[in-house]
This record gives C-alpha cells, sequence and structure tokens, in this order.
C-alpha cells in the first residue's frame, strides 16, 4: 500500500507509552511514558540515542515545533520543560494533559484540569533559538482560560484559531491578540459535541475542505467545520476512539479503537475504506498477549505515521508514491491479464486462473472503492479430470495439454496442504506463545502430542480441522474444474469484451440489449464527457447500465489462447487469436464467425498453418500501415501485412536479435516503430519496416510487460525483477521512473489516459496505485502467474535485487532459469526438441516416449501417494526408521 510499513521500535519504554512527537530536522523520534522518561530514537535505525529525566510523573504530552526547532513537554506533575540548550521549567502546579502551538500568534496552549493556559512565546530572537543562557523561550506569565469544567484533553491549532475538548464534551474556539497584551477571547462554545469524553482532536484539510475532527468514548467520530457546525458522523467503532490521524497524501483518516490495526475512514465520503487501503502486517503483531494501537502520528515534513502501541511498541509507516492506493479483492486464484474501457464510464476488467471475469467500476463515494460484477461462464461439464489420465500421446501438443493439467491438479493439492500446515501452525504457536516459552516447548514436544494438542485447541474453539479446510477444499475444486482466462481486451466500436481460455477456447461478451429497453430515454440521461478522444454517443453508457452477457463462443484453437487484436480493416470488424498452437485464426467479430485461417503455401506439408516456429505469446496490429506483428518464443518477430484471406497475409520482416523468446510487440504511434521486449533483458527499437534494428534497450531484468505512453510515447516496460521502469526515447532512453514497490512478478502492463493512476494485479487482488508523473500519469500493470502455466503459484519469497548494468553479454533466462525436477510438473513452452518432434522419427523415439509416460505415472502416484499422508504420519514415519 501507499503508506508502507518499515520497522518497529520493540519495548521502547519500561511501561506504557502515552505520547509521541516527531523532530523532521534530526530525523527522531520522541516517547513519553509512564516512567517519567522521554527517549529519543533514530527514526531509520530504531536506535536508542538518548534519554531526558527532567519529570517526576507520567509523561502526558509532547510538542515539536519546527519553526522554534524546540521540543516541549509536559506531565502530571504540572512541569512544563522547554528542552532548549538549557531546560527551562515552568511550574503550573496542576497536571497537563494536552499541548500545542500557535504559529502565527507564536504561543504555546496547554490544556489542563478545567482550563486552557496560553503561553507566549518570547520575542527576543537570541531566546528564541535558545542562544543565551540567561533569556527564556516562553514567558512565565500566562494567560488562562476557565470556560471548561473538566480535564482538557486536547488542542488544536489552525488557521490563527485554536481549540480545545475536554471531558466534559465541550469544544471551545478560541480567538487571541496578535500583538499587544496577550489576551485570548472565546469565539464559539459547542456543548454536548459527543455524548460522552471527547478522548481525541485532530486537524484534516484537502483541497476543497477543512475540518475539525474529534473522537470520543461514545466510539463516534464526527467532523466539523471550523466554524463548528457538524458535518458528518462515523460510528460502529467497538471502543473507545483513542486516537485521530488525518494523512495528507492519501487524504484518509486513520482511526484506533483499542484496534490490532488502524482504521482507515474516507473523510469526504464517511465511508470505512479499510478493505480497500490495506495497513496491517503480520510484521508488527506481537503474539504475546492482546496488541492495539493507542496513539497515531502524522508527520507531512517525511511523510510518515508514527503509532504507539500498548505493548509499549513504536511502529512507523512511510509514504510510498510509486505504492498503490487501493486493493480490490474478489478473485480466488492468480490475477492474468486486465484491460479497460476508453469511454465513460470507464471500467476495468480483469481475469485469471479462476477462470472468473470480474468487472470493476470506481464509486462516486471515493477515489478507493469500486464496484464488482463477476461475468461467469455457463455450466459445463467438468473435462479436467478427462485430461488428468495416466496415459500419453505421441503428439506434443497433447503433452502439453496432459503436463499442463497434471500441474494445476498438483499444485492446488500441494497449496490446499500448505495452506493448511500454516494455519495449524500459527493456531498452535498463537496458543503456546501465552506461556513465553513457545520456541522451547515446540522442540520438546512429539509430533503425536503436537497433533493431539492441536485437535483439542480445534475442538474447544467449536470446529474441526476439517471444517476449517473445507471451504478451501472447495475452492481448490472449483480452481481445478475452470480454465483460466489468459487473455483479454475490449474492443471500443462494438463494445465487445473478448477473453481468451486456457482450454482454447474464445469467449466473446456484449452488452444486453434487452435491458436497454428498461433504461430511461438517452434524453434523460445525463452524460459528463471529457476525455481527449473526442465524445461518445449515449448507446455506450446506456449499454454499459445494462450489464453483459456472453455472445458467442469461438472454438478452433487446439491450445490456450495467448494473444488477441481486433480492428477494422476494409469496413469490417476483425478478430486475431493465436497462442500455444502457433496458429493465426481470422474472425468475423460482428458476426461471430470464423472467417479464415491462416496459411503459408510455401510451408512443409502438414505445418501450413503454423505461424512460427514456437508458440506466440503477443500480437499488435497497426492501423495506419495495415499490418500486424507477432512475438513468438522462438526468439523472432514476425510481420505481416493483414488481409482476411489467411494465404494472402503476406511475410514483410522477420525481427531477428534477442537471444531468449520475445514476450511483447508494441506498436509506438508517436516514433512510428515496433518495440519489442524480451526475456534477454532487452527492449529493441525497431523501424515500421521492420529491419534493421534501431536501438537496444538495457532493462536489468527479464522483461515480461510492456505498454506505450498513449500521451507521449514513452516505454513502459515491467520485469520479473518486480520492478516497473519508464523510458523516454527524448532523454536518449533514459529511465526517468522506477517502481519498485512490488513484490510480485509483474506480467502487464496498461496505460489509461483518462485518470492519473497506476493499477496493478497481485495475487488474488487488483491494486490502485497514485498518480506518478504529470509526464508518466496513469499505468495500469497485472502481474500474472506463469504465463503459460496458467495455475495458482505457491509464493515465492524474492530478495528484491535488480541486475546491475554491465557491459559483458547478459545470460539468458533460460540459463539462470534451468528446470526444475521433476521436470514434468513444469509446462514445457519451448525447446528444439518439440520444435522439430514432428519431424522425427516415430520409430526412433518410441523408446523415449515410453519412458516419459512411465516417468509420468510414477510422479502422479508418488505425489498423490504424498499428498494423501497426513501431516503427522511424516513424523511418524521418521520414527519408524
Amino acid at each position: 500500500m501507499s503508506m508502507e510499513y518499515r520497522h518497529t521500535i520493540v519495548d521502547a519504554h519500561p511501561k506504557s507509552v502515552l505520547c509521541v512527537q516527531f523532530n523532521p530536522i534530526r530525523r527522531e523520534i520522541y516517547t513519553g511514558s509512564e516512567d517519567g522518561v522521554i527517549r529519543v530514537w533514530e527514526s531509520e535505525t530504531g536506535k536508542l540515542i538518548n534519554s531526558l529525566t527532567e519529570h517526576a510523573g507520567w509523561i502526558t504530552a509532547l510538542l515539536f515545533s519546527k519553526e522554534l526547532k524546540l521540543l516541549f513537554s509536559a506531565s502530571i506533575d504540572g512541569l512544563l520543560v522547554v528542552w532548549g540548550k538549557i531546560p527551562q521549567k515552568i511550574k503550573t502546579n496542576s497536571p497537563i494533559y494536552s499541548l500545542a502551538y500557535n504559529s502565527r500568534r507564536q504561543q504555546v496552549l496547554a490544556g489542563c484540569n478545567k482550563k486552557v493556559r496560553v503561553f507566549q512565546v518570547n520575542s527576543n530572537d537570541d531566546a528564541v533559538h535558545g542562544g543565551q543562557l540567561n533569556n527564556e523561550i516562553l514567558e512565565r506569565k500566562s494567560v488562562c482560560n476557565k470556560e471548561h469544567t473538566d480535564i482538557v484533553s486536547c488542542i488544536v491549532s489552525c488557521e490563527g484559531r485554536f481549540y480545545s475538548a475536554g471531558y466534559d464534551r465541550k469544544i471551545i474556539i478560541y480567538d487571541s491578540t496578535h500583538h499587544g497584551t496577550l489576551k485570548v477571547t472565546v469565539a464559539n462554545v459547542i456543548y454536548n459535541a459527543h455524548d460522552a469524553a471527547i478522548s481525541c482532536m485532530v486537524y484534516g484539510k484537502d483541497a476543497d475542505n477543512s475540518w475539525l475532527i474529534t473522537g470520543s468514548f461514545d466510539r463516534t467520530v464526527k467532523l466539523w467545520s471550523l466554524d463548528g457546525n457538524l458535518l458528518q458522523k462515523f460510528d460502529g467503532f467497538s471502543d473507545t476512539i483513542t486516537s485521530l490521524c488525518y494523512v495528507v497524501p492519501t487524504q484518509t483518516l486513520w482511526i484506533t479503537a483499542n484496534s490490532p490495526i488502524p482504521i482507515v475512514y474516507d473523510p469526504r465520503s464517511g465511508v470505512n475504506v479499510s478493505d480497500f487501503v490495506k495497513t496491517d502486517t503480520g510484521e508488527f503483531h506481537q503474539t504475546n498477549g492482546p496488541f492495539s494501537f493507542k496513539q497515531l502520528l502524522f508527520v507531512a515534513e517525511v511523510n510518515e505515521v508514527v503509532g504507539i502501541t500498548n505493548r509499549r511498541s513504536v511502529t512507523i509507516w512511510k509514504y510510498n508514491p510509486f505504492a498503490s492506493c487501493t486493493v480490490l479483492s474478489g478473485h480466488v486464484d492468480v490475477v492474468e491479464c486486465l484491460t479497460f474501457t476508453a469511454k465513460e464510464p470507464l471500467l476495468i476488467f480483469s481475469g485469471g486462473g479462476d477462470g472468473t471475469i470480474r468487472k470493476w467500476e470506481r464509486l462516486q463515494l471515493n477515489t478507493f472503492m469500486y464496484s464488482q460484477e463477476p461475468l461467469t461462464l455457463p455450466k459445463e461439464e467438468k473435462r479436467e479430470e478427462e485430461i488428468i489420465t495416466n496415459s500419453y500421446s505421441k503428439n506434443s501438443e497433447e503433452r502439453r495439454r496432459l503436463q499442463a493439467a497434471l500441474h494445476r491438479r498438483v499444485n492446488a493439492k500441494l497449496d490446499m496442504w500448505k495452506r493448511t500446515a500454516n494455519e495449524d501452525e500459527f493456531a498452535l504457536a498463537s496458543t503456546l506463545s501465552s506461556d513465553g516459552q513457545h520456541e522451547k516447548q515446540l522442540e520438546l514436544m512429539s509430533g503425536a502430542a503436537v497433533a493431539a494438542y492441536k485437535r483439542k485447541e480445534m475442538q474447544m474453539k467449536g470446529g474441526s480441522r476439517q471444517q476449517m479446510i473445507a471451504p478451501e477444499r472447495k475452492k481448490l475444486s472449483i480452481l481445478a474444474s475452470k480454465p483460466g482466462v489468459i487473455s483479454l481486451i475490449y474492443y471500443e466500436e462494438l463494445d465487445f469484451l473478448i477473453s481468451g481460455y486456457e482450454d482454447s477456447k474464445i469467449y466473446v461478451w456484449g452488452y444486453n440489449e434487452e435491458a436497454v429497453k428498461f433504461v430511461p430515454n438517452e434524453e434523460n440521461v445525463e452524460m459528463d464527457v471529457n476525455l481527449e478522444g473526442g465524445g461518445m454517443g449515449n448507446d455506450s453508457v446506456t449499454n454499459r447500465v445494462a450489464g453483459m452477457t456472453l455472445k458467442y463462443v469461438l472454438q478452433d484453437h487446439k491450445e490456450a489462447v495467448t494473444a488477441l487484436a481486433c480492428f477494422n480493416n476494409g469496413g469490417s470488424h476483425w478478430l486475431l487469436t493465436t497462442g500455444w498452437d502457433r496458429r493465426l485464426c481470422i474472425w468475423d467479430i460482428k458476426h461471430g464467425v470464423l472467417h479464415d485461417v491462416f496459411r503459408n503455401n510455401f510451408g512443409i506439408s502438414g505445418k501450413e498453418e503454423l505461424a512460427a516456429d514456437g508458440i506466440i505469446l503477443s500480437i499488435e496490429y497497426c492501423d495506419e500501415r495495415g499490418e500486424f506483428a507477432y512475438a513468438s518464443a522462438d526468439k523472432l518477430v514476425y510481420i505481416r501485412r493483414f488481409t482476411p484471406k489467411g494465404d494472402e497475409m503476406q511475410l514483410l520482416a522477420v525481427l531477428q536479435g534477442h537471444e531468449a523468446e520475445v514476450t511483447q510487440i508494441k506498436w509506438n504511434k508517436y516514433q512510428k516503430q515496433w518495440v519489442t521486449g524480451s526475456e534477454d533483458r532487452t527492449i529493441r527499437i525497431w523501424p515500421a519496416e521492420g529491419i534493421p534494428c534501431l536501438k537496444v534497450i538495457n532493462n536489468d531484468g527479464p522483461v515480461t510487460a510492456l505498454c506505450i505512453d498513449n500521451l507521449n510515447g514513452c516505454i513502459v516496460t515491467g520485469s520479473q525483477d518486480r520492478c516497473i521502469r519508464v523510458f523516454d526515447q527524448e532523454k536518449k532512453d533514459e529511465v526517468v521512473q522506477k517502481n519498485l514497490g512490488h513484490n510480485e512478478e509483474i506480467r502487464a502492463i496498461i496505460h489509461i489516459a483518462a485518470r492519473n493512476q497506476f493499477r496493478s494485479s497481485m495475487e488474488r487482488k487488483v491494486a490502485v496505485d497514485p498518480k506518478r508523473n504529470e509526464k508518466y500519469q496513469d499505468i495500469k500493470r497485472s502481474k500474472l502467474g506463469q504465463r503459460r502455466t496458467t495455475t495458482k503459484t505457491s509464493q515465492i519469497a524474492h530478495n528484491g535485487s535488480i541486475f546491475s548494468d554491465t557491459d559483458e553479454m547478459l545470460p539468458t533466462f533460460s540459463e539462470l532459469n534451468p528446470l526444475i525436477m521433476p521436470k514434468l510438473l513444469s509446462k514445457q513452452i519451448y525447446t528444439k526438441e518439440n520444435a522439430n518432434s514432428e519431424s522425427q522419427d516415430h520409430s526412433h523415439g518410441a523408446a523415449e516416449q515410453y519412458k516419459l509416460e512411465d516417468e509420468l505415472k510414477l510422479t502422479l502416484n508418488d505425489l498423490e501417494t504424498a499428498l494423501g499422508i497426513d501431516k503427522f504420519g511424516a513424523k511418524r514415519k521418521l520414527k519408524s526408521k
């Protein structure tokens, strides 16, 4: 997320931490505790720098003034300390509970019991900066206001005024004199602002609004105008509101109500967006007792949030402008592909390994929440089990299908097994940790004892282990029966959503025309269209209100469909599709029929329909030239002239130069060039005619995704090293932007000119990232699972390293990532043996085929047996040995 967890200072004090402040100049954190000590910490490392011990009681309030470059502290001992070169101590003879600084009036405000004290900063410049020993920072004489009738728990200063609130449920607005005699006047009093004592108050502001936000013991949060008018009320909290924090970069309100994680609200819409804006991470949770946050502080100068917990720890979040600002959850498997509509209302479509396409639309309430609608296929009989049989085919395509199905089944079972093991281990660890001897007890307990202990704990909690994993098994069984979505495009002219599936089918979705009859007349439909591409017809709006239905099912491919291109040529709407079977199919998309198939009249007999020597991974159509290009795993890119007749698609050029399979091909309409990306960690620029290669750009990582910026023609790449790079050709292909905030491989990038946001897909989620740069605006990226192995993969820990530029020849992706045993568990992509298998003598390969068949059977049987063993049975097996 955009507010990323950095680190935690554990056991900051021997007693509870009550308050926190931040010094943005020295990058230091100040914490005050019940032990009467103020500790100074280095923000980046969490190292203890100093301890300040002038107070004799609880430290109730800390204040750092960046204008004065001074720290102020207050305690229940009634002492106000100014930490200059020589600390200035002011006795107030009553506990101080809150502090604030009025920068316009240069006044320090202190909230006490039943009164507010105002101290004027000494006007002497040397005193202000603590330069003279005989001068004091604050004038000891103060002005009191006794409008409150109970403890003043919070004070806020903003826009020349200051506000106080307390246990008497009042909010008081003050005006103070700018010059002359120090005087404080009450401008307004809000009685009974809450139903219980007010515990916290904060000032929030965005481009259009300014608020005073209060939290109370009545478990509600209220938004007030600066004049004291109630604007909104947030309720539904489970405990007392202990702290409020307005985070300026994300324009969100963080709330703590004795909760284990901060609760995030959008103050403009008043909606809880915690499910879309994640602040949680297991790294700051502690297991030795209840865990909750007590106070939060936002530091605008460094865009950090500092939180203190009931476990005496200090947690730091930092704003990452290259991270996502919201997460869209809904998929139960990896998200494979994304596409969007250029017209309003702007819709986002995501598809993945779960076989479901989801339509997302941002709600009008705020920029964080999206509505979703799944597009599900008609129910069909399960075909996956027919593929997963211990049979062997001499056909290489059939072998790939067999291996893919086997891989999918085994990974599903392994994933369920690992998840169950992790859940059981976490449950056991959470229970044993209360004794303080977690690790020792785990070492001493035998496998049978651990199993019995866990079963007992599950029964005590009212559920068995089988009940816990039943929903997960159900999900996995669904995944095993549905083919994954591996390609997705949206065709604007016909408002068609076209998806390519792992089972070789192509589904075409359109808007429900019958439902349009029930939509109000177009004259009554208000539209706000402000796109660079011009306006749009009313039909699109009414259609999109109606929803989508399945129009056609196109079936002619023999393998997974990995690439789609739809366009208008000669007044007709054509769809070009290709994939693992290396065939190019031409469809009349308007009528949903196959028009023709590419045929190479000069090809080898039996291979006339093969458009490349390796599986085809990407395809792009150039409308200006009437040509299309496709990238293949044979390290080549082919450019052909488009014609509806499959045997007349003239080969214009073959782009050769990449040292590994070419994963992406795009047309740059601004530079009139072809752009290719490969797993050899390079981007190559080609002229419109195709050859020769104009430029080679080092990408530092295998290129798995590529797109062209629709605003200025910049090249945007996504890599296996989890980095997004933006190259500007006007700046000699300099990397003008990097995004290192991902923890998963990036597999597709889409640029949207209508919004200034990034969008990325992660494991089962779609992340929405904020605007990065005025020039490089809205990039949408998607991390797929393995492109050809469209199965759910287990999570792997990455080291996050970036490959450096070198003058030496970089190794290929295949050399760096050799196949792991057993080989049959990885879906075969492309090898020379596969490319030439059909031309080999079948008699020569008979022995090898039977050997592979036996290996496949043994692998499946061994894995089935291993997965069927109870986890604690493994322990018994070791004992028997």
